[in-house]
């Protein structure tokens, strides 16, 4: 990781600079440290070189150090740091001659996305770049907004964030896309740039109402393409509202919660066949796999359209991606490999490519993101039920009844008798979950995290549950 230092002669400057900063950064990003002005109540205009070298050291855990300097003394200062620090890490230390403001924005971006310190300097240099660009005052550089539109796959999205994709969801974007081993290129109005760089993001200039269109290739281009969507529907990390309109206002008649009684279920999980294939099975295997996928795809296609029609085109979406991550084309044939170089059921090959995937998303530092995995637990259940020939079992309600279970899967959600289910209560789950997304979209009440509530309950007990408060109240 690559840390930063910011030098300045004013204080107060240096700690605006790093309340902007912060706002790109999330996470145990890089690093950020402040030497800025002097310790002289009458005179606290200044830099000083303890004050850099101190700085310095207290970021030297990264594999790289920039430093960002405002006016002349505060170079001479940080040189002067350089000449006091130990030579190992002085080593470590880039002296930047990029604008404070913008170049310490830019650096925090690159940086908090992995990028190596060749990689931060270029950005932190090439700030002031959009700043001429705009005011007509230089042209863009090559690499910014005339790459070339290279084959691959590609998604579109119309932006709708009202001050369009600035500083804030630009950086966030970056974050996400940063880590997946992908060519990427973003398109809007035919000039490109790469995603990951705040600069080239800025130089395209994205307003609402643009539709922008990200372009990948390589071997986790899906991932990224799915990275990019689900990030795009939650507007880049910012909260977009319709225009308002009217409300009119009267007095309750009942209290907002749900009164019934529970029903318990179990979460549904095929029975696993775990065997050794001989070499003589091995395409038999693949087959048995390659008929389940298509299965499976074929299920998806009716969940969305199940969904569009129950809560809208929106929603249905989230089956839309679950099919992109299923017909990877690259995910599929590591499975096909796993069954002839481990001699592996078809069950075993998949699931454990499945959970690869899933740990990769529990690994991400984003929440969203990381309910993003239950959505390959969805799949994974779903071909397993065709590769054992063991259907899933809908969640049939007798009577109207408060669901409570362990975890609820978003496919089980959409298949749900909305008449007869009052509310829902998990003991796991996220409130950023497709689950949660889809039970909210039908209008059901849910809560989650209710850790005890199956040990704690039994079916057919009375219960009321108060969803806006996340209390289930249970009768004798």
């Amino acid at each position: 990781m690559i840390n930063i230092v910011v030098v300045s002669h004013s204080a107060q400057l240096a700690r605006g600079v790093e309340e902007l900063a912060r706002q790109m950064m999330r996470g145990d990003g890089c690093k950020l440290a402040l030497a800025a002005g002097i310790d002289d109540a009458e005179q606290p205009i200044g830099t000083d070189a303890l004050k850099v070298m101190a700085a310095i050291e207290s970021v030297s855990d990264g594999t790289g150090i920039l430093v960002l300097m405002d006016l002349g003394s505060a170079l001479l200062s940080a040189e002067t740091a350089l000449e006091l620090l130990a030579p190992e890490l002085a080593a470590k230390v880039v002296l930047c001659s990029a604008p404070l403001v913008e170049g310490t924005l830019a650096a925090v971006v690159a940086a908090n996305s992995g990028g190596g310190l060749e990689q931060v300097l270029a950005e932190a240099q090439g700030a002031l770049q959009i700043k001429q660009v705009q005011l007509g005052e230089g042209k863009p550089a090559a690499t910014a907004l005339e790459l070339p539109l290279t084959a691959g796959k590609s998604l579109s999205w119309k932006i709708q964030n009202p001050h369009g994709l600035h500083a804030r969801p630009a950086a966030r974007l970056a974050e996400v896309l940063a880590p997946f081993d992908a060519e990427l290129v973003l398109e809007n109005h035919g000039q490109c740039a790469s995603p990951l760089s705040l600069n080239q993001l800025a130089l395209l200039q994205i307003h609402q109402g643009d539709t922008i269109r990200l372009i990948a290739n390589g071997p986790q281009a899906d991932a990224a393409l799915a990275a990019f969507k689900a990030l795009a529907e939650q507007h880049f990390g910012e909260t977009v509202t319709e225009q308002q309109q009217p409300s009119l206002h009267g007095m309750p008649v009942v209290e907002s919660v749900s009164s019934g009684p529970i029903w318990q279920a179990l979460s549904f999980w095929p029975q696993m066949n775990l065997r050794k294939v001989g070499a003589g099975d091995v395409l038999h295997e693949q087959q048995r796999l390659r008929i389940a996928l298509q299965r499976t795809l074929s299920d998806l296609n009716k969940l969305a359209e199940r969904t569009a029609t129950l809560v809208g085109k929106a929603q249905a979406a989230i089956f839309g991606a679950y099919s992109i991550l299923l017909d990877d084309p690259d995910l599929q044939q590591a499975a096909y490999t796993r069954i002839a170089q481990e001699h592996c059921s078809a069950e075993q090959a998949w699931q454990r490519e499945l959970e690869q995937v899933a740990a990769g998303y529990r690994a991400l530092d984003d929440e969203y993101l990381q309910a993003r995995e239950q959505d390959v637990r969805d799949i994974l259940r779903r071909t397993l039920s065709h590769l054992q020939q063991q259907p899933i079992p809908p969640l049939i309600l007798r009577a109207p009844s408060i669901l409570v279970m362990d975890e609820l899967m978003p496919s089980d959600v959409v298949m749900l008798d909305r008449r007869m289910v009052l509310g829902i209560c998990l003991s796991g789950g996220s409130a950023l979950s497709h689950a949660a997304i889809l039970a909210k979209a039908m209008g059901i009440p849910m809560v989650v995290g209710m850790h005890g509530c199956m040990s704690k309950t039994r079916s057919g007990q009375k219960a009321r549950l108060d969803a806006a408060r996340g209390v289930l109240q249970l009768s004798h």
